[in-house]
């Protein structure tokens, strides 16, 4: 069953924190967000869920952002924004799909303007396969 919940942004980064707080953030933007720890789960995400925007830590643990990176590629476009504590690392990793690399720790206001131009230049609502509760999808 799908259900369309608007903009949708899959946070996938390792740090528990910075995920809720980005989280919280883009409900005040009215943009509805799934947060995953690790790229085995991004990797699940991206199977069912047709995201406006995926926000990638580079250091993910378990499948690693440069495999993620790839799956999306291979998807129809999805903008991607790398968030790295290594402007190195981020830049060997760039790719056509990647929209922004942002420096950690990253500046919520850059990123809640980055989400509204995504959103409003896609215009695409997410579509999803299974339940859409709020809370299931903050991990």
């Amino acid at each position: 069953m799908s259900a369309d919940l608007g903009p949708r942004v899959l946070i996938a980064d390792a740090d528990p924190a910075w995920r809720q707080r980005l989280f919280t953030r883009l409900l005040d933007l009215d943009v509805f967000a799934d947060c995953v720890a690790n790229g085995d789960d991004a990797l699940r995400k991206l199977i069912d869920i047709r995201y406006t925007l995926v926000v990638l830590d580079l250091g993910l643990c378990g499948v690693d952002a440069a495999q993620v990176l790839a799956h999306i590629a291979r998807m129809p476009s999805r903008p991607v924004v790398l968030a790295s504590a290594s402007d190195e690392a981020a830049r060997a990793l760039e790719v056509d799909i990647v929209q922004m690399v942002l420096r950690k720790p990253v500046d919520l206001v850059q990123i809640s303007e980055l989400v509204r131009n995504c959103v409003r230049a896609t215009r695409r609502p997410a579509t999803s396969v299974g339940g859409d509760d709020a809370r299931d999808h903050l991990a």
